[in-house]
């Protein structure tokens, strides 16, 4: 318990809450690097283990351990790079999202399903607001804000970025997917008019990665509660959900698209023939230097020293970078993270119980930022840290359910048990 000083009392998890909150609401806010979140995502690393509002299970600690490996190989790899500065904040700025997602990670298993619903519900929050942002700047709704919210006549919201910008609304998108998919049809009905919003924004952010990873999010979560449905109402329910997003996603396209510049940046983006993604200093052409370069420096050649001494921009696949940043040994931990969290969640959320939505939808999300960090450099989405912690969170949640259920009254578990 904490007490003020007129003798009000909290409860030590409903301040963490709070920290939690005031973090996730403002996640979607990442003009430039360190942003607001990461302040506040501080005071959650800070708050949690503080207030004993927290529990480490053995996933968290598993992928402690090797973050904690590649963290100190790409800081001591900084010694390589060319500019020493900015790829020691860089570092930095990985240490403290890495922090952030063990403590939302330990905040989640204490209490997981209040927790997560928490912690989605604030997120959507956030995402609403940079979509507000890159509705306003794009339509011109207030007058001088189209070069604030946009680049390159494309949506960015609060973002520096169009393509973290779509990236972002995937999570948020699947969480509403799944409420309009399982929740009762009051619930659903909000969901599908808050989801209408952010679907016209990722839309709008042409971000062409951003696009496959909204489809394969959502096709997952669909697909795991379509095979391990055993009630008709719940085949009957996806049949509607299917039919009413199917025409109000095409609707909202087609009011887009009466907009021209919606109009002729979406039939350039639908090209999946970029002219800028060819040649040697291309995307793809970045790539291959890439690829040789680890094949080379089994040390990495240190943070942003591609982008600085080989090539115009960074490689467009995080996991390249990583080898670069972190060596052989950083970059293969780096997979094996991702690789044993996606597995782990996707696993874990083919067994009913009251976790699985929770568990869908944080496996789902974080499989398709996974995949899309293959065509670009993930390596500070905030996003993907939310995600990848509340996986953690809800596995070890999921393994502690069979002793909670053995002590009643122990937790959230064994009310919902």
């Amino acid at each position: 318990m904490a007490a003020d000083a007129k003798g009000w009392t909290f409860r030590a998890g409903t301040l963490a809450s709070l920290a939690v909150a005031l973090a996730t609401v403002t996640s979607t806010i990442v003009f430039s690097e360190p942003a607001v979140a990461d302040v506040l995502m501080m005071g959650v690393v800070l708050a949690v283990p503080v207030l004993g509002a927290g529990r480490i299970g053995r996933a968290a600690l598993l992928n402690i351990a090797a973050w904690l490996v590649i963290l100190a190989l790409g800081i001591g790899g900084t010694a390589l790079s060319a500019n020493f500065d900015t790829a020691i904040k860089h570092q930095l700025v990985t240490l403290y999202l890495v922090a952030g997602a063990v403590a939302v990670s330990a905040y989640v298993t204490a209490d997981p399903l209040p927790r997560f619903t928490l912690v989605m519900w604030c997120y959507v929050l956030a995402c609403l607001l940079a979509t507000f942002a890159a509705i306003v700047g794009y339509f011109g709704v207030v007058p001088g804000t189209y070069d604030l919210f946009t680049e390159y006549d494309r949506a960015r919201g609060t973002f520096k970025d169009p393509n973290v910008f779509g990236a972002a609304l995937v999570p948020a998108l699947t969480y509403l997917a799944w409420i309009m998919l399982r929740e009762p049809p009051a619930r659903a009905v909000v969901a599908a008019a808050v989801a209408m919003p952010l679907a016209v924004g990722l839309l709008i952010s042409f971000s062409r990665g951003a696009w496959i990873a909204a489809v394969l999010s959502v096709a997952l979560l669909a697909w795991i509660l379509f095979v391990r449905s055993r009630r008709r109402s719940d085949f009957q329910r996806f049949g509607v959900v299917v039919m009413v997003g199917t025409v109000g996603l095409l609707v909202a396209l087609g009011a887009a698209i009466q907009a021209p510049q919606v109009r002729a940046l979406l039939e350039q983006r639908a090209n999946m023939d970029q002219t800028y993604d060819h040649g040697p200093e291309g995307r793809f052409g970045g790539q291959e230097k890439a690829r040789r370069l680890v094949l080379d420096h089994p040390l990495g050649i240190g943070t942003h020293t591609f982008r600085d001494i080989y090539h115009p921009e960074e490689p467009h696949n995080v996991y390249l970078t990583m080898f670069l940043n972190a060596g052989w040994l950083g970059g293969l931990l780096y997979i094996a993270s991702v690789v044993g969290t996606t597995v782990a969640g996707l696993w874990m959320s083919l067994r009913n119980g009251y976790l699985q939505g929770p568990l869908v939808v944080a496996a789902a999300s974080f499989t398709a930022l996974a995949f899309e960090g293959i065509i670009i450099d993930s390596d500070h989405w905030r996003h993907f840290f939310l995600m990848m912690a509340l996986v953690w969170g809800l596995a070890d949640a999921q393994v502690r359910l069979p002793q909670a259920r053995l002590r009643p009254g122990r937790g959230t578990e064994a009310r919902h048990g």
